[in-house]
């Protein structure tokens, strides 16, 4: 891990490192969210592209392998259906 200092102005201001704004693509007018949490704030900068940003967010939580399979009972209910409306 590696860690950054700030400080912070009077005007309540904080400079972002280079490396860190380098890392996650942050540039002049890029929107900060700041997220309060129990032990300490999070600051997530705003995609410009939230669907590019989205992608892959999931991978490995299992959830598209549950859905497929979801899926395919769902199409073996509908096939059994069929055959007994023969």
């Amino acid at each position: 891990m590696n860690i950054h200092i700030s400080k912070v102005t009077t005007k309540g201001q904080v400079v972002i490192p280079k490396k860190l704004r380098q890392k996650y693509a942050i540039a002049p007018a890029t929107a900060i969210r700041w997220i309060a949490k129990k032990n300490g704030i999070m600051l997530i900068p705003e995609a410009n592209d939230p669907i590019a940003a989205a992608r892959g967010m999931l991978k490995g939580s299992g959830l598209l392998k549950s859905y497929m399979q979801d899926k395919q009972l769902e199409k073996e209910r509908e096939n059994k259906k069929v055959g007994k409306a023969k």
